[in-house]
């Protein structure tokens, strides 16, 4: 009885000590609970502050390239791309009359293209984007370039209409100026590719396989390419874009037109399959640009497009086919084409007027006038376009966007790395003329001394000669004279030969606008020279 009891009192202890701890356990979890949600919910980083820098150059500092028309265009062009996504925006172009009053906005806010504005407003650029970075915003630039492109000593630069910008000089005055977080730089430019291969110092022959092989801007894991042109290539403009025709494709993508999966993202991969796809109906590869592209490390996009997508155009799958959409000022703002099934969104740009969205083949045409932040063309009903096709080169760039765009093509896509040979030349020597001038004049001068030299020697051998009269002796006498005039005249011709070039091999190499310079390009198309005098 006395053992049963004990027992059951056990029993009864544990049981209470057991309720106790549950209650314990109980509370501490409500109290846990209550501190959860009591705690701040984890604050998401600021969207990246985006800044732009556009830059559009008809003349170039190389008097020899021919002025283009549109490159002034291209660059209101990005700029309102730019400023419809909320970029803070930097322009320098020089417009002409027409472009003027196509954007007169653009036109009032524009520095020169010139080296000495150029600088001043990277370092407006730099002291805003260290602003954000205080504020610990996150930072994006974009780069983007229109206009003319060439090689020198095989590098690549971009012209201003006073200096040129080769790689090394975008990396020091914009890159490593203005250290933003990420960087993209979109180039519609002739020998665009060499502006991403660094200069080596070796004197080999060397095949490049990819953007990283020699340096430079291609190397940099913080900045991506979007590149126009090979080295055998050039960039064209076409009148019935009033543009760039690479840029007007890139803008048409970066609109959205190339977003094919519809995420509000534009990747590299997405932007290069569109601009391949719309030129590969082409058969005339000089009328079909090139595009090559290398993502930075940080991310695959380009653009995110998703601050603009609030105010835009909808066109389903039902309603594929090629498409221009046009402002009010007749201004052609993207071309496109969706594949049947494929749906698309496109950004509206703030013109502060009505669209026009024309298909092209049947001339359907859709007014897009109305309030709301979203159209469908769904909802809008058609009607005929009187517009007709005009421009040079239509029979070739009437081509571009006859193939439908889906991401089937962005997943068969397959990335090209530029593949060109190019003499890698040491630093210290130039590609140019001077050089072999330069030898020849040395020669030249060694070849005088020689001759002055011996003239010298024999008439020293003419004095100590015998003579048997004085007729003889006035013959050697005039002999004598004779080539010591000659030894003299060789001398002078033999020190200026040399002194010239002397100073030719020597004197450091010119890099001015006016250099004189050769440069041998090899590229899978074939071999070319290309320079300036």
């Amino acid at each position: 009885m006395k053992g049963t009891r004990q027992r059951r009192l056990r029993c009864i202890g544990w049981s209470r000590l057991a309720g106790v701890a549950l209650a314990m356990l109980g509370a501490a979890a409500g109290g846990a609970r209550a501190s959860a949600d009591q705690a701040p919910a984890p604050v998401a980083p600021p969207p990246p502050a985006r800044f732009a820098i556009i830059v559009g150059v008809n003349q170039s500092v190389d008097k020899s390239a021919a002025p283009l028309r549109y490159a002034d265009d291209d660059a209101a062009g990005f700029l309102d791309l730019f400023r419809t996504l909320g970029a803070r925006t930097y322009l320098l172009s020089r417009f002409d009359e027409n472009t003027q009053r196509l954007h007169p906005q653009a036109a009032a806010e524009a520095h020169d293209p010139r080296l000495s504005a150029f600088t001043q407003v990277m370092g407006q650029v730099a002291a805003d984007v260290a602003k954000a970075r205080a504020r610990l915003v996150p930072t994006v630039l974009y780069f983007v370039y229109a206009g003319h492109g060439n090689v020198q000593d095989g590098r690549g630069y971009l012209a201003l209409e006073d200096a040129r910008l080769f790689g090394a000089d975008i990396e020091r005055l914009v890159l490593d100026s203005v250290k933003p977080g990420e960087a993209h730089v979109i180039v519609d430019a002739c020998y665009s590719v060499f502006l991403a291969l660094g200069r080596g110092p070796g004197g080999e022959r060397e095949t490049i396989h990819g953007f990283s092989t020699l340096g430079g801007l291609g190397a940099r894991r913080d900045v991506g390419l979007l590149l126009s042109t090979s080295s055998a290539r050039e960039s064209h403009e076409w009148s019935e874009f009033q543009a760039g025709v690479f840029s007007h494709e890139v803008r048409s993508g970066l609109l959205g037109a190339a977003d094919a999966n519809r995420d509000g993202r534009i990747t590299y991969r997405e932007i290069a399959a569109f601009v391949d796809r719309a030129n590969a109906p082409i058969p005339n590869e000089k009328f079909r640009p090139d595009v090559y592209v290398k993502e930075p490390a940080s991310s695959e996009s380009l653009l995110d497009l998703r601050p603009g997508l609030r105010h835009r155009l909808e066109l389903d799958g039902a309603h594929a086919g090629h498409y221009r959409l046009e402002d009010a000022r007749g201004v052609r703002l993207a071309d496109f084409h969706n594949a049947p099934g494929q749906p698309l969104h496109l950004v509206r740009e703030a013109t502060g007027g009505p669209l026009f969205l024309r298909r092209v083949g049947d001339d359907e045409e859709y007014l897009l006038d109305g309030a709301a932040d979203v159209l469908a063309v769904a909802d809008l009903r058609p009607q005929v376009s009187t517009a007709q096709a005009r421009g040079a080169a239509h029979e070739s760039f009437s081509l571009l966007f006859t193939l439908p765009f889906s991401q089937g093509e962005v997943d068969g896509y397959v990335v090209s790395r530029p593949l060109v040979s190019i003499e890698r030349t040491d630093a210290r020597r130039s590609s140019s003329l001077r050089r072999p001038i330069a030898l020849g004049l040395l020669g030249a001068g060694v070849a005088a001394g020689i001759g002055g030299t011996w003239a010298v020697l024999s008439a020293l051998n003419l004095q100590r000669s015998s003579v048997d009269n004085q007729a003889q002796t006035y013959a050697v006498n005039q002999d004598i004279e004779r080539r010591n005039e000659w030894a003299r005249a060789l001398y002078v011709a033999g020190g200026a030969a040399l002194a010239t070039g002397a100073l030719l091999l020597l004197w450091p190499q010119l890099t001015g606008a006016d250099a004189p310079s050769v440069a041998l390009q090899v590229a899978p198309q074939g071999l070319g020279v290309q320079g300036h005098f």
